[in-house]
């Protein structure tokens, strides 16, 4: 775009940027060398085409070379389809460069995912055939000197068996939730109407969030000697949700796992539960600017606050590290983690297993400065409710 032209139609504000006009829209085409041709078209009306033949001359007739004016209609269409031939061109050009960008973006992305997703299934895939090697030698050891054995013998080598067996289970569970993590993500990608498989029930969320914590969680807790506080401020203690019980637990275990995951030794997690809430009045959010997540326009908000009323809120706070600033705006993409280890796929998961559910999910740092917290919604079921999928 001429320069000159640009000042004239998008003046500089005080920071010396170029103003955006509201009646006023432009596209910049390519540079290209045999467009040396300036084109005028006033209301779908007038015409005035300019050539411009030597642009280092000083007077203007001297400067340009055949020029056309016309009223004529024929005349005027003609030019116009060359103007909207060029418009579409410039969009398209412009559409392309995005792509390209995102699909750059992407090449990226998946290639650190492939990277780090070789190195989680490495890891434990090791792991497991290591100790069974260890296991073949011992049992044949073992298998070799049965008469020979003592009692105290066969006490360590059981031992050792038993140290064995654990790390083999423990990364077999790592090996299951990587590849079942894997194929959400398929699932979700496919566009397919309830990809992720929702079979919903009837369920008492308190009951579901304990049950989750001290089965799959509780050792965790105890390593790092957490608190957990349950607040739980349900009508008559039991907060009925229509759920998908498996994928209700991967909800919980991913966001309590990461608050785990996150908080320092002999820190604090509290769990809060409610219903009919709102999350602008439940929780100090400080600047709603730091929120990501489920959060929409102004008017969409009214619409999904009024919902949130029949929905049951479960807020996750920790007094970990909280989360970066960077990591911040894309918190719950795919490939997003701060942490060593981990493929950055958990919280995409969460998200949209929530999502399917008919909920919303939201993540902000805590108003204090200490740790984050995390807050989602499901749908509230009654006494009239039944099953359904």
């Amino acid at each position: 775009m001429n320069e000159n032209i640009k000042e004239i139609f998008f003046p500089k504000d005080v920071e010396g940027k170029h103003k955006v006009m509201e009646n006023i829209i432009s596209r910049e085409i390519r540079k290209q060398e045999y467009f040396l041709s300036t084109i005028v078209i006033v209301d779908r009306k007038y015409v005035l085409a300019t050539e411009l033949k030597d642009d280092s001359k000083e007077l203007f007739e001297e400067a340009i070379g055949v020029s056309t004016y016309s009223t004529s209609k024929p005349t005027v269409l003609s030019y116009i389809s060359i103007f909207e031939s060029l418009w579409d061109q410039t969009e398209m050009s412009d559409n392309l460069k995005t792509a390209n960008e995102k699909l750059v973006q992407s090449e990226q992305s998946e290639r650190e995912f492939i990277n780090t997703a070789a190195h989680e299934l490495r890891t434990p895939t090791q792991a497991v055939m290591g100790y069974a090697e260890l296991y073949k030698e011992v049992f044949e050891d073992l298998l070799r000197n049965t008469k020979v054995t003592t009692d105290d013998e066969l006490k360590r080598i059981l031992g050792h068996l038993k140290g064995h067996f654990d790390a083999i289970s423990r990364n077999s569970t790592r090996l299951n939730e990587l590849i079942n993590n894997l194929l959400d993500v398929a699932r979700i990608e496919s566009n397919r109407i309830n990809s992720l498989q929702i079979r919903k029930e009837r369920l008492d969320l308190v009951k579901e969030i304990n049950d989750s914590i001290k089965t799959e969680l509780a050792q965790k807790i105890t390593n790092k000697n957490i608190e957990i506080n349950f607040i739980n401020e349900c009508i008559d203690e039991i907060c009925w949700t229509f759920a998908d019980k498996l994928r209700l637990n991967q909800i919980i275990n991913n966001l309590v796992g990461n608050a785990i995951k996150f908080t320092n030794q002999n820190g604090k997690i509290d769990i809060r539960i409610k219903e009919n809430a709102s999350i602008v009045n439940e929780f100090d959010l400080g600047d709603k600017k730091t929120i990501v997540g489920s959060i929409k326009s102004d008017n969409e908000e009214k619409i999904a606050e009024n919902k949130l009323m029949e929905q049951i809120l479960v807020g996750i706070s920790d007094t970990g590290k909280g989360i970066s600033p960077h990591i911040m705006p894309k918190l719950f993409e795919k490939f997003i983690t701060s942490s060593d280890t981990g493929t950055g796929l958990g919280l995409y998961i969460t998200r949209n297993i929530v999502e399917a559910h008919g909920g919303r999910i939201w993540a902000f740092n805590n108003a204090d400065g200490i740790g984050s917290t995390f807050v989602f919604t499901l749908p509230k079921a009654d006494d009239g409710n039944i099953d359904s999928n």
